[in-house]
């Protein structure tokens, strides 16, 4: 399974780099007191530099990805990338995610240098994975969602054989590939599409998110880099 970049995506976004993390033999059943206290502290250390959630206005790679997402024709007011809004809510109401273990565990690594995070259980994807531009139309199911929607023409997405992963480049994951209780290999994707997010930035977060599955979740995890200069990377 490979992880491929679409020829227009690179022609579009040349100074790409993807930070990729491969989890196996995970346990994302059992909570650990000392992951709940982690997640606890790790957001609360977070809120405590910012008075108010305005203040990520000024942070460079908030600032990064609302520019991101206009590119492709999308609000960053109405469709937040998924760290900002996590972000926010911690400054605003001190909320700390307790979605499943692994979840947990890496959203806390999206304190680090405030970039989006997202990823799929492996075993649900069809072949390779290939960001790319969505056609007008593709049907997708949100994370939770009863009800189908549909892509607009030209917002990046991650997708494989059999449907879209991940709408407006990483706004929301597809309910299908989810991360759930029962999922022991994942993927998970931490990008920087402009060079005002740094390669230490983005290798810096997926340490994070391999070190934090390994030590909440008893993971063995790989992580690898995809450079500006490559358009495909072998997963598993």
């Amino acid at each position: 399974m490979k992880l491929l970049i679409d020829s227009q995506i690179r022609e579009k976004y040349p100074e790409l780099r993807i930070g990729v993390v491969i989890a196996q033999n995970l346990n994302n059943e059992t909570y650990r007191d000392e992951l709940v206290d982690f997640c606890q502290n790790t957001f609360n250390t977070f809120a405590d530099k910012f008075e108010s959630a305005k203040e990520l206005d000024e942070v460079k790679n908030i600032i990064a990805w609302r520019e991101i997402y206009r590119s492709f024709g999308v609000n960053p007011k109405k469709k937040k990338p998924t760290a900002e809004s996590l972000l926010a809510r911690a400054i605003k109401s001190g909320f700390v995610p307790h979605i499943s273990p692994a979840v947990d565990a890496y959203l806390c690594a999206e304190t680090m240098h405030y970039l989006p995070i997202g990823g799929y259980d492996l075993t649900k994807i069809s072949d390779d994975i290939i960001l790319r531009y969505a056609k007008l139309g593709e049907s997708f199911v949100g994370v939770g969602a009863d009800e189908e929607e549909n892509t607009i023409e030209g917002e990046v997405v991650y997708a494989d054989a059999a449907r879209i992963l991940t709408r407006c480049w990483n706004y929301k994951d597809c309910d299908y590939a989810k991360i759930d209780t029962h999922t022991k290999t994942v993927a998970l994707f931490v990008e920087g599409a402009v060079n005002q997010i740094t390669d230490e930035e983005i290798k810096e977060t997926a340490k994070a998110i391999s070190d934090n599955l390994h030590n909440y979740c008893g993971a063995s995890c790989i992580v690898k880099f995809l450079t500006a200069e490559q358009n495909e990377l072998e997963i598993i």
